[in-house]
């Protein structure tokens, strides 16, 4: 019940019209079956009797129920336009909330997982809505009015029936239980079926060089096989409870028309009223063959659902008041203070422990020491992609979780060792460094390739800035998509600038143009520098050396 509660709960402005249209279809589904057994009723009793004016109105209501026939598909259609906007805007949701996660989410689970939940889990939602719910509820409800109306026709057929899907609904609900673990072991094993797929795409150069890669390929198969054999049983259980409820559907069909046959040659019914409880025993059994299967379809679309739901709840960075930033940066206190700082990963021991450092404006530091000292977790820590354990990180004199994620973000640039380019052009990959990407010049982004020494490498291309690049940049070497980088960081224009290892693996005519443009960057800003190689930069003011007491 929790479950379908927070299941519906995630329809939000969609609530109000979208049970308006599924009660309205639902009851004019069931309203058609109960004139539909009246117009048997009619019929045969006009034949019967010979009752001419019974056979007028029974075709007169064969005509009602032609017209409604015809314009119940526009309930459903009204119903699937809502659910399409409905499903719409859980994606936005799913895709802002991506944006939004810690980077502790991306680090613990792989991308595969978040790629399942974005598209296939959340386009199941679509069925779900529309269909899955229409079948559980409809086909309860018809059966329902279907059992009220054959009590109104004739109790003791109506009880045949009823004892019949007692001893069905018996069967489906025990069988469900079954289904749904089942459904869930099957939804973790794609799960893992999605990771060894992206892992094999992500590293498909290697496994076209090393014959001992085939090892991934049989993960990858293995993981496929299991799937496949839980889908099986899962197969066969619903088998076992479709043919259970069509069995026991057929044998109520066989009891009301014996029981009706017998009730009409002792003179206590006609025929019409036998062939109108004959018909909605028909709705009765279709509900009880189907509400089985429609209840374990259900389950597993609240399994898919509570992935997608799962993965809305997820912790986000925590947002802040927004600040006057004049205000802030014009005080007199220093650009960055590092006081006590306590940082372990997950409770693990500490990275970094009591590290205090401050850090004056427009000072350039180079921060070196041995590998895992927490170098890069320090920059990390600036940049807010983790709270620290204790302690306090102050920047121009405020605490760091007082500025908003979005001013913190403008305050600060962040070069990591390996910049990421997106599926492009080269322009704007450098555009995107600017707070409005969409309204930067073309003249704005030639002068930050200028400054990242990348102009003259993108005007000897053939299509110029507007060069694609494929996504990560993997038709641009190394030292090309660090000065695209260096430009986009221009575009930005921040006044403190973070680095870790900006040059390395890199060969030295690369190493030394991207030296130049680092050094035109570092200009009238505050830097903090993640360095193996002291020498390599001599245009800072210290140097900082974690691990050392």
């Amino acid at each position: 019940m929790r479950e379908l509660k927070r299941y519906f709960s995630y329809i939000g402005k969609y609530k109000y019209i979208y049970w308006l249209i599924l009660g309205l279809t639902i009851l004019a589904s069931s309203l058609i079956d109960v004139l539909n057994s009246y117009m048997n009723k009619l019929f045969f009793n006009a034949v019967e009797y010979g009752d001419r004016e019974r056979f007028v109105s029974a075709a007169v209501l064969c005509v009602i129920l032609l017209v409604l026939h015809c314009l119940f598909p526009y309930f459903r259609y009204f119903e699937i336009r809502l659910v399409r906007k409905l499903v719409f805007d859980i994606k936005i949701k799913l895709f802002q909330k991506l944006m939004r996660l810690n980077l502790k989410y991306y680090e613990e689970h792989h991308s595969g997982d978040a790629l399942k939940t974005l598209n296939w889990d959340a386009n199941s939602l679509k069925d779900s809505y529309f269909s899955h719910v229409y079948w559980v509820a409809g086909k309860l409800v018809s059966g329902v009015v279907a059992i009220i109306t054959m009590l109104l026709y004739s109790p003791a057929l109506a009880l045949v029936s009823i004892g019949f899907s007692l001893i069905t609904v018996y069967m489906s609900v025990k069988i469900n239980k079954e289904v749904k673990k089942m459904d869930r072991n099957i939804q973790e094993s794609i799960g893992r079926l999605t990771e060894r797929l992206s892992d094999i795409l992500s590293g498909f150069t290697l496994l076209k060089m090393y014959s001992g890669s085939s090892i991934v390929v049989e993960h990858f198969c293995e993981e496929n096989a299991n799937a496949t054999a839980k889908e099986k049983e899962r197969v066969q259980k619903t088998a076992m409870l479709e043919m259970l409820s069509f069995l026991l559907g057929i044998l109520g069909n066989f009891g009301t028309i014996i029981v009706g046959a017998l009730f009409v040659a002792n003179g206590r019914l006609d025929y019409g009223t036998v062939m109108a409880v004959v018909s909605l025993q028909m709705n009765v059994s279709s509900m009880m063959q189907r509400l089985g299967n429609s209840m374990t379809t259900l389950s597993t679309s609240l399994v898919k659902a509570g992935r997608v739901f799962d993965f809305l709840e997820q912790e986000c960075e925590e947002e802040s008041e927004e600040k006057k930033m004049q205000e802030l940066m014009g005080n007199d206190k220093p650009t960055i203070e590092v006081s006590k700082l306590c940082f372990a990963y997950d409770n693990r021991q500490d990275v970094l422990s009591n590290l205090n450092l401050t850090i004056a404006r427009n000072e350039k530091v180079l921060l070196m020491g041995e590998s895992g000292c927490g170098k890069s977790t320090l920059l990390k820590l600036l940049l807010r992609f983790y709270d620290c354990t204790s302690g306090r990180i102050l920047l121009y004199g405020q605490d760091i979780n007082t500025y908003s994620m979005e001013q913190l973000r403008q305050l600060i640039t962040y070069l990591p060792q390996n910049n990421y380019l997106f599926e492009g052009t080269i322009g704007e990959n450098i555009a995107y460094g600017c707070q409005n990407p969409t309204r930067v010049t073309e003249e704005e982004i030639q002068k930050a390739a200028e400054l990242a020494y990348v102009d003259e490498f993108i005007r000897e291309l053939p299509l110029g800035y507007d060069t694609l690049i494929t996504a990560g940049g993997s038709n641009l070497s190394g030292g090309q998509r660090q000065r695209i980088a260096i430009a986009r960081a221009f575009m930005k224009d921040s006044p403190i600038v973070l680095m870790d290892e900006p040059s390395s693996a890199l060969d030295a005519e690369s190493e030394k143009k991207i030296e130049q443009a680092i050094k035109q960057l570092m200009e009238q800003r505050i830097v903090l520098m993640v360095t193996h190689r002291e020498t390599a930069f001599t245009e800072f003011d210290r140097v900082v050396r974690l691990g050392v007491e």
